[in-house]
């Protein structure tokens, strides 16, 4: 995804890979600094369908499932993450976004809406997406200039 993301992000975006988080034993594939905020992107290869849906016919709460297995918790433990990000870059200004990317998903036929119109799902305010639609996202303008995404970036 490395390539990837310097081949389809915005000119001036800072990418670090493989990066640690202090006072934990977790890693964070992707930081990405763009003027749209602080992207920590989680990328997955899992096999199976991807679906986010929810439990019960008349439930609210929705689930990550990819294969058929309940995988909510990768997506809690990448939203875990922002706090201790936010720690690390000291300014509350600074927006946080985390993403779990699949990089080979086999999205349901529920989501094909979601992927023609690129629109990726949301839990706990971690997007749920395939990196098309992300790109898309980072891409987006947003509250940084060039100067601060430099800055932030060399932090």
């Amino acid at each position: 995804m490395d390539l990837a993301l310097h081949n389809h992000l915005n000119e001036g975006s800072v990418i670090l890979t493989d990066r640690g988080v202090p006072g934990t034993k977790s890693n964070i594939d992707h930081i990405v600094v763009a003027p749209s905020g602080v992207w920590i992107i989680d990328s997955k290869v899992w096999r199976g369908k991807i679906a986010y849906k929810s439990t019960s016919m008349f439930g609210t709460e929705k689930r990550l499932f990819v294969g058929g297995k309940d995988r909510t918790a990768a997506v809690e433990a990448i939203f875990n993450l922002v706090i201790p990000v936010a720690q690390v870059l000291g300014d509350k200004s600074v927006p946080i976004r985390p993403a779990l990317v699949f990089i080979d998903g086999d999205w349901s036929d529920a989501s094909a809406a979601r992927i023609v119109t690129s629109r990726p799902y949301q839990h706990l305010s971690v997007w749920i997406s395939w990196p098309k639609a992300i790109w898309k996202k980072i891409n987006e303008p947003g509250p940084l200039d060039a100067d601060a995404v430099k800055r932030i970036g060399a932090h």
